[in-house]
This record gives structure tokens, sequence and C-alpha cells, in this order.
């Protein structure tokens, strides 16, 4: 949580840009944008130096070195691949006005200065098959390896990646670290990826609550921020408000893509919505080994029910993926439109709606009830995670560019996204900026979407065709033992 003298910076700054946008009620110009994107990032340098000056140190406390020149070269997701989960915050040729471009750009440049190195970026369609056949060549293309978290877990199987605690001159208790996936993503006292300010896109593909404020007016219902506030935010209480919001509004007596309909979900959010009650998918014993308890959470059995009931609410609910002829952009348009009031989905919908006309805003993931003590945002395996490839050429030079990128991206990317591109040219209100506190700062991982367990297909069963919680979840135990003692055999042996 920021201190005060930078939450008063950041309404500072909202208020700025309001009054540079408000001559007029309808979008603003090409022109204006323009002159948007250069007061953001004026601003974005201001309010970096004030952080700087006010709460942490970035300095990472590394030796000096001159590398004469080196490649540094870090493997990525290529845009062309994956599109928006293509990873576009590791490298970027020039700068160009944009803030988060500007940000990536002179981030690189303040490393490459300081070390002499030249940070290179590989862009792949298929991080497995490139890191596999560079380890097996032992060529030492990749200093680094950026793969989303259902790729990682094969290559550690088949030991193709470094334990990052034990490479040199990277601190891993250090802010620039998400300490959440430090966590939740170790496996056996080992670390093999991470989460950190080097890449935006796990941000993105962080779990929240979107809210139509438009509608939520509209119906007279509870501010959710409010509800936030009070330890009311829960799954019964998002489901109360649900009620009598959908409206058939084309007359054929069916609650359709064509309506208003209160609750926009998707597939994923059996998942993410039994993670975010507070209960992973694997917990793990006292020796960080992974334990598959499911079966014997009835806690868990609750939480699956209930989640099961709203998702599959004829009225109340709308899944994109069975009920809308474009999967989610069928659901965003009906957001845009004003026909959606809430969507639990992933941060970056809130950049893909930049262009709403409506104000919305977001809030945490709900908890399963009041008794749950921490909001529990689950950050989807489709981000981007930090490995380090076992051929990387250099490892203590990896180390220190590695730690050096982490700590300067703390300084200039982070408050980049964060601040600039959400809270003050995507998001509408103040209450939603006091709310991505919660959402960010509440994020976890789970470990069994790196290794494909097999838990997340089970639990997809029991909520969107209605299943019994506690024979089904009996029923994968064995298989998931298996899985789960076959990986950790494969650990142990590289």
């Amino acid at each position: 949580m920021k201190s005060r003298r930078v939450c008063c910076l950041i309404i500072a700054a909202m208020l700025m840009l309001s009054a540079i946008s408000c001559s007029s009620q309808s979008n603003v110009n090409s022109n204006s944008e323009n002159n948007s994107d250069v007061n953001e990032s004026s601003m974005s340098e201001s309010l970096s130096e004030e952080i700087s000056e006010t709460t942490e140190s970035f300095d990472p406390g590394l030796p000096e070195k001159d590398f004469g020149g080196e490649t540094f070269t870090i493997l990525t997701k290529s845009v062309a691949s994956y599109g928006e989960w293509g990873e576009t915050s590791i490298y970027t040729e020039e700068l160009s006005g944009d803030v988060l471009n500007d940000a990536v750009y002179n981030r690189n440049a303040a490393v490459e200065d300081q070390f002499n190195i030249k940070i290179a970026q590989y862009e792949s369609s298929n991080p497995s098959a490139d890191v596999t056949a560079s380890v097996m060549a032992g060529d030492g293309a990749y200093d680094v390896v950026m793969p989303p978290l259902d790729a990682v877990g094969g290559m550690i199987s088949n030991g193709h990646l470094l334990d990052l605690k034990e490479i040199e001159y990277i601190n891993l208790e250090k802010p620039w670290w998400d300490q959440r996936s430090v966590e939740d993503l170790s496996i056996a006292n080992k670390l093999y990826m991470v989460s950190g300010d080097i890449s935006t896109l796990n941000n993105d593909a962080t779990w929240c609550t979107m809210i139509n404020l438009e509608v939520l007016n509209n119906y007279g219902l509870e501010s959710p921020y409010e509800l936030v506030r009070q330890n009311q935010w829960t799954y019964p209480k998002f489901y109360e408000l649900c009620q009598n919001v959908s409206q058939d509004l084309d007359g054929d007596s069916e609650y359709t893509y064509n309506d208003l309909i209160a609750n926009l979900t998707q597939n994923e959010n059996a998942t993410a919505m039994l993670i975010g009650a507070g209960i992973h998918l694997v917990d793990k014993d006292s020796n960080d080994i992974p334990v598959y308890n499911l079966p014997s959470n009835e806690r868990a059995y609750s939480v699956l029910e209930t989640i099961s009931q709203i998702m599959n609410d004829k009225v109340c609910t709308i899944n994109y993926h069975v009920g809308c002829p474009e999967f989610h952009l069928t659901t965003t348009k009906m957001f845009e439109e004003n026909r959606g009031l809430f969507w639990i989905t992933n941060l970056q919908m809130v950049i893909r709606l930049r262009e709403m006309e409506t104000d919305f805003g977001i809030a945490p993931v709900p908890k399963f009830d009041e008794s749950q003590e921490n909001y529990s945002n689950v950050v989807w395996f489709v981000g981007s995670y930090t490995c380090v490839p076992k051929t990387t050429n250099d490892l203590e030079r990896t180390g220190i560019i590695l730690e050096a990128m982490a700590a300067k991206s703390r300084e200039i990317l982070r408050p980049a996204y964060y601040e600039v591109a959400l809270s003050y040219k995507y998001l509408r209100d103040t209450d939603s900026i006091e709310m991505l506190d919660l959402v960010i700062g509440n994020r976890t991982y789970e470990l069994a979407q790196a290794f494909g367990w097999g838990i997340s297909g089970a639990v997809d069963s029991i909520v969107l065709n209605g299943k019994e919680p506690a024979s089904s979840l009996e029923k994968i135990s064995k298989l998931t033992e298996i899985q789960i003692n076959s990986t950790l055999e494969k650990i142990n042996a590289n």
C-alpha cells in the first residue's frame, strides 16, 4: 500500500487529466489524446521520482561490471502468436510517446548504460520447443526465458531450468519480485519461475471484478466499494445484487447475449472463483511438497456448490463460452453497451475497455464469506514468468542483469503501468484506485496450473455441469497423486 502522500499525488494527477479532457462531453479527439499521453508521461516521471524519494530504495546493491557490449537475450511470447497475451514489456526499439513503451525503453537503456550490455528479445511462437531445442543443443541462445505458466512445468520436469534461489545476485526477498509468487510457485524448496515487476503481463492476467457503474446506479444497488470496506463483499452478496437486474430486452422470453444480464462470466471462473475463496487447487506441506487435499476439504464443497449456483443461473448469468457467438467479444460488447452489471475476469479487460463511454470500476474477486481473512485474486497462467535456462552462457552476468532489470522495473515500469495506464487513463473513479491496491496486493498463483495435474478440469466439471463435489474430487485423487509424485521424481532426478 502506498503512502498517503503518493495517494494524494495520484488524485491530483487525475484531476489534472480531468481538467485537460473535460472541455467537451464527447470522446477526446486524436489531438487531445496525444496531449494526454504527453501529460501522462511527464506525470509518470514526476510520480516515479516522488515514490523513489518517499517509500523505498530501488538500489539492488549490485557490483560494478562492464560486460563489453555483450548481448543479453530474453525469450518471450510473440505478440503475433499470443495476441493480447504476447509480451510487450521486455523490449522496444525506440521511444514513441506511449507511456508504457517509453518506460520499457528507459528501463533497458538505464541497465545497458550501467553494465555496458545490449538487451535483445527473441519472440517465440512456441517457448517450450525453443527452450528444449536450445538446451539440447547446448547453444546458450537465451539468457532468460519468459514463458506462460502452463509451459513452465514441462521445462522444469525436463530439467531445462535452474533454481532461481541458487543464482547469485538474484535477491528474491526484494519487492520487485512478487513475494506471493515466491511462496506459491516454489516446489520442494526450489523456485524455477517467479513473477515480478520486470513484466506487466501478470498484472493483466490478475482476476478482478469489473463493475458497470451506470447499471449499478440505475438499479440503486449497494456500492461494492463500501461492501469491500465493510468486509461484506462475498459470493452471497454478489449473487444477491445480481437478482432482479437481468432484463429480456428483445422480448423472446429468454435471457441471452441480446439482453441485459447481471453477471457476465466464463468457464475459467469455475477455478478462479474457487481460488477467490482462498482455496488452492493443491496445498503444500511443511517440506514444500504439493499435497492434493481438496477431497477432504468440506469448505471447498460449499464453495463449489455456491459457484455452480451462480454460474448456472440462466437468468442472472451468461457464460460467453456457452451462450455467445464471439465469446469474450460478445460480453465485452454487452458490458460496453450497459447490458452487463458485473464481470469477474482479468485486469486486461480494463485496458481493452479504454474506449468505453460509460464509467466502470473494479473490485477484488469476492470472498466466499466474511470469515475469509483476505481476498484472493488468481493470476491466470497466460501471464509471463521469469525463468533461467540451464544453458545460459554466463550465470553471474545473468544474475546481475536480471536483478538490475527487475529493480529498475520497480522504479520505472511499475509506476507507468500501475499509476498511469490504469489509475489515470483507464479507471474512472478514485474508489477503483483503492480497489486496485487490493486486487494487486492480494494476488495468488496456482502451482497446479504449471504442471497440468488435471484438477482444474475436475473443478470445471463440478461447477459447469452441477456435479456433486466430494465424489468428483475424490475420483481423480489417485491419478493426481501419481502425477504429483512423477513430477517430484523428475525434479529430484535433474
